[in-house]
């Protein structure tokens, strides 16, 4: 059975049962599913920190790093537009950006046209880094999902469920219910 974070709960399912017993109209198998997709992002989250560890990086570096690599488009980001991308602060992306330019892997730049905004840029070492943060990820990933196979599970099987639900869960009609 599968062990909810380290804690001394017990199982998933032994959670949902407590649950269950307090309230009584809880729907046992939706709260199941969704007590293991968030056993697996805590477990994601980890492996992916360990990764970005190995480098001096939190998770929100990396993920600043990955925002600003892929959508430059020749152009600068805005630190407004991170901060709103990834829910956070404008104090905090503002340390974050000051950390990642004192470590060499973005410079700031100042817009042309209006001299009081300012626009991040990957450099060619914070390029480098943020590949390889992703490609020792992915490596990782196919490694978990090769045990799948190997249990019997079928991949593309799990693709089109995982894109169910993202769909279910940012369609209009769900925010709704």
């Amino acid at each position: 059975m599968i062990e909810i974070d380290v804690t001394e709960m017990g199982t998933i399912e032994q959670v949902v049962d407590l649950w269950q017993k307090s309230l009584p109209s809880l729907d046992t198998e939706a709260f199941e599913i969704h007590l293991k997709l968030y056993q697996v992002n805590l477990i994601a989250d980890r492996l992916y920190n360990d990764i970005a560890d190995d480098f001096s990086l939190s998770d929100v570096d990396v993920s600043i790093l990955m925002l600003v690599s892929r959508n430059q488009r020749g152009r600068p980001v805005r630190p407004t537009d991170l901060g709103r991308s990834l829910r956070i602060k404008a104090s905090a992306i503002t340390y974050r950006l000051d950390q990642l330019q004192e470590l060499g892997f973005i410079e700031r730049t100042l817009d042309g046209n209006d001299r009081r905004a300012v626009g991040v840029k990957v450099t060619e070492v914070g390029l480098t880094v943020v590949n390889e943060i992703v490609l020792r990820f992915n490596r990782k990933t196919a490694e978990r999902l090769a045990a799948v196979v190997g249990d019997g599970g079928n991949i593309a099987d799990l693709r089109q469920h995982l894109d169910r639900l993202v769909k279910a869960w940012t369609s209009p009609d769900a925010a709704l219910k």
